[in-house]
Order: C-alpha cells, then structure tokens, then sequence
C-alpha cells in the first residue's frame, strides 16, 4: 500500500522508458468499432482561465504519445474547445474526440455543433452527447428533446446523416430513470455517467442504466470516477481511493473508458500508471469497497441533484 509521500513522489516523477513502451489497455466502445484506452482525458480543468495554453499542449501532447485516444470536452468549459484544437493540430487523427449540445431547440443544436467544430478546428466529431438528460430545467419534455424531426436528437441525427458528426450519444448526472427512454430510442451509442463505489449507493447507474446500456451494446462512460468536480475538488483523491477507485470503474460490466478530468502532467502520469496496473477487482475486496462507500454515500448525499 503506497503512503501519501510516495504517491506524491509517484505522480511527480517522469514516466519510465519501459512504462512508457508498455500500452494502455484499450477496450471497444460498445457496437462502435473503435478500441478506445481505458483511460479517457477530461479536457474540461484544461480549459479554466487560470491554466495555459503551454500546459494543454504538453497534457494532451504526451497523452496521445502514451497511447491515450479518447477526449471529452464541451462548450461550456471555458477555454477548451479553443486550446484543444490548437493542441491536437496535426494530431486530430490519433483521438476520438467527443463534445456536447445543451438545448432542445434545433436551431441552437445547429450553433454548438458550428461553433465546436470551428473552436476545435476540426470538420468532424466523433462523438455529440446530449448533455445531462436528467437535467428537467434543459429538458423539460423528452418527448421535446427526443423529437426525430425538430428536437435535440432529431438535429443530431440529421448532422450524423452529413457525416459531420460519427455517433450519438448521452450523458446523465441525475434522475437515472430519465436517462431509459432515451436509450430506447435506439438512435445512442455512447452513454456516459457518473461511476464511482460512492455514487454507487446515490444515483446507482450501475443497477438502473447499464444493464439497458449492455442489452442494446451501447459504449459505457464512466465519468466522475473520483468523485468530483465539487465543491473544494475531488473527493477521492487518497492514494487508496485513487487506486481503489479507478479499479472499480474498470470492473463495472460494460465500461470501456473511465474519464479523468487532469490538470497537469503530474496528474496525467498517475493516471496513466493506474491504467497500465489495472487489474479486476476480485469479490472480496469489492465487498468491502461497496461497505466503505455506502456508508460514504450517507455522508455525500446526492450531490449532483436529484436521485428521482
């Protein structure tokens, strides 16, 4: 069991010629034929005003040189979009790269969709989610937002029918249940959520999501894998939890990638390291790891809105 110090040391020192030449394990994101790492960047803190330009360029940089090919991001974090297509110039073709829409009117889903493909300089994405369908102040009808002619999905469809964007897919932070009829659509192919053995006992994506996600072959995100963002950072960030938890990511039924929102090349090596040493979780240890965070998740309370 590492102590706090030599976590610390772990995540600070450069990564090894031979870790470096070890590859990432890689999974395929459920009916898509692509291989995607299992680890994903979160491009979302790369992107906040107070960090660089520099600093994406290096994070991304030596991401991609060690095997990583899957990137989220979005409109609303900050600076993103923009740092990142200056990041992967001459580069966009070694990642999956995934962005969102955030509104149920066409016209708007055609502006983010404009706007991100211009800001990301690129003339595709791979991915669109629509973004936290659990949220009923974005969507207060799915039956809106799910119209095949002029809802979100019905924009989305039609920019995948140009071939502008590859896949659909959906994200979800609260309210699981909202998240069923929109993979019933038949029309998602990447779901992602919140997956952590905290969350497990709030939201529980796990029990009433993915086995639809798993029945349809719909790729599974995990997000929120340490438990944040919130308020005073992320919660699960101890060298046991980091270590603890991203391995119980890995071993949720269907998952393929667990995103990682990284800051700094120090943070990006320590993911890095977690995902080349994965291994599954074996019964017993999962059995006191669903103890611990179900008397966690008392204390955390349902944190990103409402569970119903």
């Amino acid at each position: 069991m590492l102590t706090r110090r030599q976590f610390a040391l772990t995540a600070a020192a450069p990564l090894a010629a031979s870790a470096q030449n070890t590859p990432l394990p890689t999974r395929r994101l459920g009916n898509i034929n692509f291989k995607a790492s299992i680890f994903g960047i979160g491009a979302q803190h790369l992107g906040d005003y107070d960090a660089t330009q520099a600093n994406m360029d290096r994070v991304i940089g030596e991401a991609i040189d060690n095997g990583v090919n899957y990137i989220d991001t979005a409109p609303p974090y900050n600076l993103s979009e923009e740092r990142l297509g200056r990041a992967l110039k001459g580069k966009r073709d070694k990642v999956f790269l995934v962005s969102k829409v955030e509104t149920n009117a066409k016209g708007d889903v055609d502006y983010q969709i404009k706007d991100s493909l211009h800001k990301l300089q690129t003339d595709y994405l791979d991915c669109v989610h629509m973004h936290n369908v659990g949220r009923t102040d974005r969507y207060p009808s799915l039956d809106v937002m799910l119209d095949r002619k002029e809802g979100t999905l019905g924009a989305l469809m039609e920019w995948k029918r140009k071939g502008v964007i590859k896949h659909i897919g959906a994200t979800c932070h609260m309210r699981p249940a909202r998240a069923i009829p929109v993979i019933e659509t038949g029309e998602i192919e990447l779901f992602m959520c919140s997956v952590n053995f905290v969350e497990r006992h709030i939201y529980n994506f796990e029990e009433k999501v993915l086995p639809e996600c798993r029945k349809r072959g719909v790729g599974v995100i995990g997000m929120k894998v340490l438990g944040g963002p919130v308020k005073g950072g992320a919660r699960l960030m101890s060298a046991d939890d980091y270590a603890a938890t991203l391995r119980y990511a890995w071993s949720t039924p269907g998952l393929a990638v667990a995103i990682i929102g990284v800051r700094t090349p120090e943070e990006l090596r320590m993911a890095l390291k977690a995902a080349r040493d994965y291994q599954p979780l074996p019964a017993p240890e999962m059995t006191t790891l669903m103890q611990r965070g179900k008397t966690m998740a008392a204390q955390w309370g349902p944190l990103r809105g409402p569970v119903a």
